[in-house]
């Protein structure tokens, strides 16, 4: 049977971009089912520009796109579209970037085939090419090319790809949305964000995978979302985990999930929650 998608979108002052983005999905040789679409009360024309490329292709049916009424943020507006999405599988979307025209045809191709995967993350080329802004870490991992088993170790607790890339099956909705609220912020001491939920839910469940293909274009620039935020919070960022105190705070909500849902009952969570005691009892001695 084939599997359904669907895009979720959260737009804010993307006018420069978004133009581009939107017909990267509408060229996509198998197209998403349904795509979402929230705009968290632009300043600028992202909203006409939205409402004007669904009117002009007619895609009323399958394009549903509304301006919030009251600004949600980021996070909020990303939480609240997954629950309205009802397909198999459903796609994070920036709303910045470019998708290559197989993206989703390859990646609902490895959910197909691959009945315990819940998440799948893939590679990305960037825009412009020789950008110094945006990383993008190897990533340990097990499996056979191009597809591999991302490890659940204490480095992949930390998102190694970004949601751009990310895409995951409706069954890891209600873990994802647990780990959203008990694992509350980020390694860097920020509010929770949707994709690193789903990245961590989907690491401690033995379901996320990376696929060794570029499949989008990633534009790294001075006025993205990520990137004002690090402008406004620069203390939260020591790029040494070791010397991060947020860091101590997110391996103890991890561990209490590990825990308290009984997940620690396969051999790689074992080792895990070994990993996050040594690390916790590594920041004690540091605190001495």
């Amino acid at each position: 049977m084939k599997l359904t998608a669907t895009s979720i979108m959260a737009t804010y002052n993307g006018s420069q971009f978004i133009s581009d983005q939107l017909q990267s999905i509408y060229d996509q040789k198998s197209q998403p089912d349904r795509v979402i679409i929230r705009d968290d009360r632009s300043s600028d024309d992202t909203a006409r520009i939205v409402k004007q490329f669904i009117s002009n292709r007619h895609l009323e049916k399958s394009w549903d796109f509304k301006v919030n009424p009251i600004r949600k943020g980021w996070r909020q507006n990303f939480i609240q579209m997954i629950s309205q999405a009802k397909t198999d599988v459903i796609f994070y979307t920036d709303q910045d970037d470019l998708w290559h025209e197989d993206k989703v045809s390859d990646y609902l191709s490895c959910f197909s085939q691959n009945n315990d995967m819940e998440a799948l993350v893939s590679d990305y080329s960037f825009i412009p090419k020789n950008q110094n802004i945006l990383p993008m870490a190897k990533i340990p991992e097990s499996g056979r090319d191009p597809l591999y088993k991302v490890i659940p170790n204490l480095f992949n607790l930390l998102i190694r790809r970004d949601g751009c890339t990310l895409a995951f099956r409706k069954t890891l909705i209600p873990f994802l949305k647990e780990v959203f609220q008990k694992v509350s912020t980020d390694s860097n001491g920020l509010p929770q964000s949707h994709d690193q939920a789903t990245w961590l839910s989907a690491l401690l469940r033995g379901s996320l995978y990376h696929l060794h293909k570029p499949l989008l274009y990633r534009r790294a620039h001075q006025d993205s979302t990520w990137q004002k935020e690090m402008k406004t919070h620069p203390s939260h960022f020591i790029e040494d985990v070791d010397e991060n105190p947020n860091f101590l705070a997110y391996l103890k909500m991890i561990r209490h999930v590990l825990i308290g849902d009984h997940l620690c009952t396969t051999f790689a969570n074992i080792q895990l929650e070994k990993e996050i005691q040594h690390k916790i009892a590594d920041f004690s001695k540091l605190a001495v």
